[in-house]
């Protein structure tokens, strides 16, 4: 084995002991998530109420270019042992444009901060309806959005969080930051829907009266129920089929059609039945929400919505 002379040793004892000392204070000083792609564009012009910097600023290296995060909210503390200031904009109103993204190929998250993020999540909703698809934690060393989406636009809104100034490691709550984002899966849109129900205990059977009885739409006796919808809904159709076969359907006019549907559904709503009595007995239900292209979704499988009902005598 060779070895180096007296001074080249010193020299190599010299720059090892500047990388370990420099490098990380440089990485610290100029952290971003992935480096920036060819197409890179300028950052946009910040709204003079939102403080960059100091906040940290996203973006998404997108296969097209840079895309620039839409600012849209933060909690953060300015100055030293001060309080967090928070700020909020109109959720997705600085989205302009829905880059296209391929299903189940990694786009990477810039962050441009002085210090890396101890956490970092993404939230994806549908453009129409604003139906939460999916929620994920990334690695905040390399943070990336890996999604495995369907056809259609979505919003995404790509959340850091940072531990404050003077605060211990595991200090709540953190400074954070939010910016949004539009993305677009090509392909056809498959009906979706997400609903969210009141919670009242008891009995909640459903006896009608008779098949007028408002409650032929609930989803039991004692709750309500709404459904977000990412496609106009136009109609919606009750199926009441008893033990001897007998089938009863309603079909309900959704006028105009709406991305939100409240269940039971209003007592005036337009709709055409097959048959105006019912004989006492129980029967089981089904409900299909349909658009005017002819999509369908099945409403009596949400959690909790009864399947069975009984006609009183």
């Amino acid at each position: 084995m060779v070895r180096g002379t007296g001074k080249q040793a010193r020299l190599a004892k010299a720059i090892n002991h500047w990388v370990r000392l420099v490098l990380p204070i440089l990485l610290s000083s100029f952290w971003m998530a992935a480096c920036a792609s060819d197409g890179d564009t300028a950052a946009p012009t910040w709204p003079e109420d939102w403080p960059v910097p100091p906040l940290p600023v996203m973006a998404l290296n997108h296969p097209s270019g840079t895309v620039w995060g839409s600012p849209s909210t933060y909690c953060w503390q300015f100055e030293p042992r001060g309080e967090r200031t928070c700020a909020e904009r109109t959720f997705w109103s600085g989205i302009t444009s829905y880059p296209e993204a391929v299903p189940g190929r990694q786009i990477p998250i810039r962050i441009d901060a002085e210090t890396r993020p101890k956490n970092v999540f993404a939230q994806v909703f549908t453009r129409s309806g604003n139906i939460l698809f999916d929620f994920k934690e990334t690695n905040t060393e390399y943070p990336i959005l890996d999604l495995d989406l369907d056809p259609g636009d979505y919003h995404v809104r790509v959340i850091g969080q940072w531990q404050k100034e003077g605060s211990a490691e595991f200090d709540k709550p953190y400074n954070e930051v939010a910016y949004e984002f539009g993305l677009n899966v090509p392909g056809e849109v498959t009906l979706r829907s997400e609903c969210a129900n009141t919670l009242v205990g008891g009995d909640v059977a459903i006896t009608l009266t008779s098949v007028d009885d408002p409650l032929r739409t609930a989803m039991d006796n004692a709750n309500s129920m709404g459904c977000k919808f990412n496609k106009p809904i136009s109609s919606v159709t009750l199926v009441l089929i008893s033990e001897d076969g007998t089938s009863y359907m309603e079909t309900f006019t959704i006028s105009p059609p709406s991305l939100d549907i409240e269940f039971p559904l209003p007592e005036n709503a337009a709709s055409e039945r097959n048959m105006d009595t019912l004989p006492p007995g129980a029967y089981s239900r089904r409900m299909v929400a349909a658009t005017e292209g002819g999509d369908e979704l099945e409403i009596t499988s949400q959690d909790d919505f009864l399947r069975t009902i009984t006609i009183g005598r």
